[in-house]
């Protein structure tokens, strides 16, 4: 989950690479680095965020530069990236799986290390290889390592020359007016890069003399076909901090848009596969996750087939039920997600038809994936996930909505009501007051439940999945009707509740569960558009959601929650934009 980055500029470099470094912090922010090759072969590398490598600067059109999400070894300015032996500096983001082995083996010949990291094991086995070729170097250095990398390679006598490659990790070649570059991904090209290639598992790429070159395994060129670059104002990056708040802001606007592209897309090509399938498979993770169950909820729903949903990454773990001619849902917002990417994969293998739900067009993804909607979130920074969700969801009932259609000629009766969700996710905005005043009576909580049954399930548990990572308490959510079989043993005096109730067929069961909170000495909230509740509900805090045709709740409902995440960090004297252990695109199994 690291992020990586080199170039080869026809101008100073130091700049390009810190440019770079600020749109890949949400990577990893625990430690940076740079390492820039012009007379001499400068490297700068220190703990904490990109702002402290502002005051670096050396001459060279020549670079590579990281931001480190730690696995081996803690922060620190001797584990930071890039990693030096010999002539060779290298930045890696992955994991190499079988380091140990590796380095007794170096530490037997001689090496010694100053780092904690599996990465200065590659670097130390390429500087051991180098003999003036740096692309047999690189090749021949990590032949023997396993797991994950991307790597970007650079030699102090081999200046205008850069050599990358990788197994599992995400990377990507790009050409623009002031050079060449590698990156971790595509996002962070926009604007640098007017024509980008992404490399596949086992290939290397080189730049030398302005030109890029792919490789395969055993150095053989490949051909490429470079694909224009997102622009700059397609991917908008928040200016400064609380890019949290500048993105929950931008929802009806990513909702208008992706709604926009959806109506644009042509789903005729996987027509024949979900009008014949008689079940389907969701995989997806973290916040992505929350968004599959809402989508599998309303696949029974209205077409009445199962969905098997499925955490991603115990998708591999258990018996392989899919079969050929089935049909996998993969929801990653990045496209880059390793274990929904294996998921994928597998079900490639298998013989099934995979979807996929991403908000980065050529991503790895993308490119696995049978079929592909790209939704139109723009550059989501923060690490928690606000506006990707919603046009998850908006996605997903779009897509389930084709899949009613394409079983049924008729499309649900909630679908012309789509057009509505940017304005209602505007109006969402007025509950802000209420989040407020909910947010400053839960400052000293330090565990809560969120309530939810039915459709309402999946948005408990992403506003609790919010509160985890963002205020750094502890929140559980899960269907309200099972509050009384275990959790109800935790509620006391003042112990926060969050209920969620879209559905008026189950309001009356979730307001018991408020009352048996309440009966124990709980503090509850409640999230609601049905006026009866709004006025009879016994919670502490009632917040008005907008209305909507029921099935198209989730997409609003969850708003208010995001912010009160948001409010509840700022109160604890937090950054929302960078919680503590977690990064933005998770890259690693």
């Amino acid at each position: 989950m690291c992020g990586i980055i080199g170039c080869v500029s026809e101008k100073d470099c130091c700049g390009i690479l810190y440019d770079g470094l600020k749109r890949l912090e949400y990577r990893g922010y625990d430690s940076a680095g740079m390492a820039v090759l012009g007379e001499t072969l400068a490297v700068f590398k220190k703990k904490g965020g990109v702002d402290s490598l502002a005051a670096f600067y050396a001459p060279g059109n020549t670079g590579i530069g990281h931001t480190r999400w730690a696995t081996h070894g803690a922060p620190s300015d001797e584990n930071a990236h890039p990693h030096r032996a010999g002539k060779i500096a290298l930045v890696h983001n992955g994991i190499v799986e079988n380091h140990a082995a590796l380095r007794r083996e170096l530490e037997g010949a001689g090496e010694r290390f100053a780092s904690e990291t599996d990465s200065e094991v590659l670097a130390k086995r390429i500087a051991r290889a180098y003999r003036g070729d740096l692309l047999s170097a690189v090749r021949d250095g990590l032949s023997r390592a396993e797991g994950s990398y991307a790597v970007a390679v650079i030699a102090e006598d081999r200046p205008g020359e850069l050599v990358a490659a990788r197994r599992k990790s995400p990377l990507v070649a790009g050409k623009g007016q002031s050079g060449a570059f590698v990156c971790s991904d595509i996002p962070a090209l926009a604007g640098m890069a007017e024509y980008i290639a992404r490399a596949e598992d086992g290939e290397f790429v080189r730049i030398s003399s302005g030109e890029i070159e792919f490789f395969d395994a055993s150095l053989r060129p490949v051909p490429k076909t470079f694909f224009r670059a997102p622009q700059a104002e397609t991917w908008l990056f928040a200016a400064g901090g609380d890019r949290m708040r500048a993105e929950i802001a931008e929802i009806p606007r990513a909702l208008s848009d992706t709604l926009g592209a959806l109506r644009q897309t042509d789903l005729a090509p996987c027509a024949r596969a979900l009008r014949t399938a008689k079940r389907l498979f969701a995989v997806a993770c973290g916040t992505a996750y929350h968004a599959a169950l809402a989508f599998a909820y309303a696949v029974e729903r209205d077409a009445h087939i199962p969905v098997y949903c499925l955490s991603s990454g115990e998708f591999r773990c258990r018996p392989p039920l899919i079969a050929a001619g089935e049909v996998l849902v993969a929801v990653s917002q990045s496209g880059e997600t390793a274990d929904t990417l294996a998921a994928a994969r597998l079900a490639k293998e298998r013989g099934a038809y995979v979807i996929a739900v991403t908000n980065v067009g050529g991503s790895s993804l993308t490119a696995a994936a049978d079929f592909c909607l790209v939704m139109r979130a723009g550059a989501e920074i923060a690490v928690a996930a606000t506006k990707s969700y919603n046009c998850q969801l908006l996605c997903l009932n779009y897509l389930a909505a084709q899949l009613v259609f394409f079983k049924e000629t008729a499309l649900p009766p909630w679908y012309d009501a789509l057009g509505d969700l940017p304005a209602a996710a505007q109006a969402a905005f007025s509950a802000f007051a209420d989040v407020d005043r909910l947010a400053g009576a839960l400052t000293g909580a330090r565990a809560m439940f969120f309530l939810g049954r039915g459709q309402d399930e999946p948005t408990a548990k992403e506003g609790a999945l919010k509160v985890k990572e963002i205020s750094r308490v502890f929140a559980e959510g899960m269907p309200a009707g099972e509050l009384k079989h275990g959790p109800l043993a935790l509620v006391e005096g003042g112990f926060p509740a969050v209920c969620l109730s879209t559905q008026a067929s189950l309001a009356a069961k979730s307001e018991n569960t408020l009352a048996e909170v309440r009966a124990r000495g709980g503090y509850c909230a409640l999230f609601t558009q049905q006026q009866k509740w709004l006025k009879e509900s016994c919670a502490d805090v009632r917040c008005r959601l907008p209305a909507l045709p029921e099935p198209l709740m989730p997409v609003v409902a969850v708003i208010p929650l995001q912010y009160l995440a948001y409010k509840m960090c700022l109160a604890r004297g937090l950054d929302p934009d960078k919680p503590k252990n977690l990064a933005k695109s998770v890259t690693v199994e």
